[in-house]
């Protein structure tokens, strides 16, 4: 069996692109669609902002509709960098539905993009254990956290597991060409 020593560049600053997002699909009426449309696009202009709260405010949403809107509106406001905010909403939903896999999911890419792997880890495990539907996205950010976390072994599992799930997608395959895998 042969040992490999896994060597990464230093990172500054890991983020998951809003794209990247785990946005919730309601089927509440016009507005929590349209939120969730903004959310997919990651578009945070105040317009798209002030229709995910009226999907709040003024629509009659079911308990799920109304926790999948404010996942949607916390990848709006997290789009442009209104964190608080967005881990408000994250809470929100959460609160409505604690077994919400997206909930949890974006809670852990917020602080991805603060940073902050050691606490985005658990956050992103829930999300994994609640069955997150994009799974290929679920397992990439746990591996995003295990490398802000100097974790690289298991940075580096996660990472070719996400690529395997989804081999399409070119996220994974662009963090791991920072990788450099050398037989010992």
């Amino acid at each position: 069996m042969r040992a490999f020593v896994l060597l990464t560049a230093a990172t500054v600053a890991i983020v998951v692109p809003c794209s990247a997002q785990a946005a919730v699909l309601t089927l509440g009426g016009p507005l929590s669609y349209l939120c969730y449309q903004s959310a997919l696009a990651g578009d945070g202009r105040s317009s798209a902002v002030e229709g995910c709260t009226r999907a709040l405010d003024e629509e009659a949403l079911a308990t799920p509709e109304r926790a999948a809107t404010y996942v949607n509106r916390g990848i709006v406001l997290m789009s442009v960098g209104r964190l608080g905010e967005a881990d408000a909403d994250f809470d929100a939903a959460l609160k409505l539905n604690r077994s919400l896999p997206d909930g949890w999911l974006n809670k852990g890419f917020l602080r991805l993009r603060t940073g902050d792997g050691r606490e985005a880890l658990p956050l992103i495990q829930k999300g994994i254990d609640a069955g997150a539907a994009n799974h290929a996205l679920a397992i990439f950010a746990r591996g995003v956290a295990h490398e802000q976390m100097g974790e690289f072994g298991e940075a580096y599992a996660d990472l070719k597991n996400a690529q395997r799930l989804a081999p399409g997608w070119s996220m994974p395959t662009e963090y791991l060409a920072s990788y450099r895998v050398k037989p010992r």
